[in-house]
């Protein structure tokens, strides 16, 4: 799975790969679908965050034997005057171009990727699998509900729609 960026995950009695591409977000998680309604963030520290890469591949002018390239952010790298260097193995990989592309992938996922948002769910994103992209629409972090639930719905009279919380506080007037 190294091979082409991805993972091995076992479900249903079958091994699926996923690949780490872009890829449209599967489902919307808020706070009306999240336990509690609370989600938790944090972030990798910049001190802890790769900025050279030393990696390994199958050379086969030198008989298949393990080679070491080095791949570097420079510019981070002079802009903190430190370097912060983990390994890596492009395992399977007979070209200097791909192992430099798979170094050059890890540097921009270590400079890209960092945070990290937990939560819990019930069932109704029991479909969800490894790999899957979501949004997370947190009222908290910019102080609009996007989402919610539907409480109760009548259709005696007028429709009416009992929505989870007040949303008038939230819409903007029209007087001009």
């Amino acid at each position: 799975a190294t091979i082409f960026r991805g993972m091995l995950y076992w479900i249903n009695g079958e091994v699926r790969p996923v690949i780490d591409e872009k890829k449209s977000p599967v489902y919307n998680f808020s706070k009306a679908n999240v336990l509690d309604g609370k989600f938790s963030f944090e972030s990798t520290g910049s001190k802890t965050r790769a900025n050279q890469y030393v990696v390994t591949w199958n050379n086969p002018e030198a008989g298949y034997k393990l080679e070491p390239l080095i791949i570097e952010d420079k510019q981070n790298i002079a802009e903190t005057g430190r370097i912060i260097s983990q390994t890596a193995t492009a395992f399977g990989c007979t070209s200097e171009g791909q192992a430099l592309r798979y170094g050059r992938w890890k540097l921009w996922t270590s400079v890209n990727q960092t945070d990290i948002a937990s939560f819990a769910t019930g069932e109704g994103a029991a479909f969800l699998v490894p790999g899957d992209v979501v949004n997370i629409q947190d009222a908290d972090e910019y102080d609009i509900p996007f989402s919610g639930r539907v409480n109760s719905y009548t259709e005696s009279g007028a429709p009416l729609l009992t929505l989870d919380r007040d949303i008038d506080v939230y819409l903007h007037s029209t007087d001009y």
